[in-house]
């Protein structure tokens, strides 16, 4: 297939504008990019395609993972050794509201955010928090992270519930199942479900899923087919992070028997697909690949790549976010090559912006409300 060219170059030398614009006719959202290389959480306005404002704290410290609360009214904040919530009843304008740190003096990541039957009428729920380095996930009731000493309700682990490296959690649409991704560099990856009301692992048909039996393969983001009977699962695993090869298949699971129904595999040029979103009713799942970094536009009904569009430079690519409205994905392009957020139109699928801001060092993360 023809890959789509864009001058790699073009993020890094452009001097007309620092923040380029899309036409005043598209829709306004807010968006959060955790900027890892400067701790900073920045409020991306998707109508001007400017970062309109850039918050930090002390106990925010490389933020690569976070999300919303279904209220509207929280972000949850990963970083290194704790994580912070922001009160984002203004979402346009979050406010630092308080730090949880779920293991004094670990100094790991925390990156996987999930929360669990959370309603968008009170903070409610469950949120789940996965400690990449510490091979932990952390559950605790979302109201009682609204006050002083929360504890967790439950705390999973490598040695009783074989997590390793946990990465990215989604729940299975229709079902109580929560899904996580485990991604060792020096063993297979797989995928892990836990009964998100009980907090029991599901180990039928089986406890664990390899998704391509394969050394450093690092299963890494999924989303559901919106029935939740299938999973789309990128991986991460490539040479530059320990890997023994550049992964190059993304893979389709069927949900209700645990089993991988195919892999797709990528062009020689798309290297290491391991970030995933989705719309199902537009019919299509967008796959980022880390090196060379490129959005592969996957068609759900016939099961085939409709297009690779490339976004230039080394990479690395870091994600990939549906707006709301689902009209723009936004893509976020990290060091060492560039630090930038790539703007893509769906319709044309053609690069409509690339946003550059002094303080966005190391882009990890865009976050719409609607994740």
């Amino acid at each position: 297939m023809k890959a789509l060219t864009f001058l790699g170059l073009l993020i890094l030398l452009t001097s007309v504008s620092a923040h380029a614009q899309v036409g005043s006719s598209s829709a306004q959202h807010f968006g959060y990019v955790m900027s890892q290389q400067s701790s900073t959480l920045m409020v991306l306005d998707t109508r001007t395609n400017e970062i309109v404002k850039t918050v930090r704290h002390a106990d925010m410290v490389k933020p690569a993972g976070g999300r919303f609360h279904p209220s509207l009214k929280r972000y949850y904040a990963g970083g290194t050794g704790k994580v912070t919530i922001w009160d984002t009843t203004d979402v346009a304008n979050p406010v630092y509201l308080r730090t949880v740190i779920p293991a004094h003096g670990s100094t790991g990541e925390y990156r996987g955010f999930l929360v669990y039957r959370g309603s968008p009428t009170a903070i409610d729920g469950n949120l789940w928090i996965a400690n990449i380095q510490d091979s932990k996930v952390y559950v605790y009731r979302a109201a009682d992270l609204e006050g002083v000493n929360p504890m967790p309700v439950k705390v999973f682990d490598a040695t009783t519930d074989r997590i390793s490296v946990p990465h990215f959690m989604m729940n299975r649409p229709g079902t109580q199942e929560v899904w996580l991704t485990n991604r060792p560099v020096n063993a297979n990856g797989y995928l892990l479900r836990f009964n998100g009301e009980t907090h029991a692992a599901i180990t039928a048909p089986t406890v664990k899923l390899e998704t391509t039996s394969t050394t450093g393969d690092e299963p890494n983001e999924l989303s559901f087919s919106k029935d939740g009977s299938l999973a789309y699962v990128g991986h991460h695993g490539g040479i530059p992070t320990g890997s023994p090869t550049n992964q190059m298949q993304v893979a389709i699971v069927d949900a209700a028997t645990f089993k991988v129904k195919t892999l797709i595999p990528m062009i020689a040029s798309a290297t290491v697909p391991g970030y995933v979103d989705i719309d199902p009713g537009g019919g299509r799942v967008y796959f980022v690949t880390k090196w060379s970094p490129t959005l592969v536009v996957f068609d759900i009904k016939t099961e085939r790549v409709l297009r690779y569009i490339e976004l230039g430079g080394f990479g690395p690519g870091y994600g990939v976010a549906l707006t709301p409205d689902k009209r723009r994905l936004y893509i976020p392009l990290g060091v060492p090559a560039q630090s930038a957020v790539v703007v893509v139109d769906v319709k044309t699928l053609t690069i409509v912006a690339s946003i550059v801001d002094t303080d966005l060092n190391g882009p990890r993360l865009v976050r719409f409300t609607n994740y």
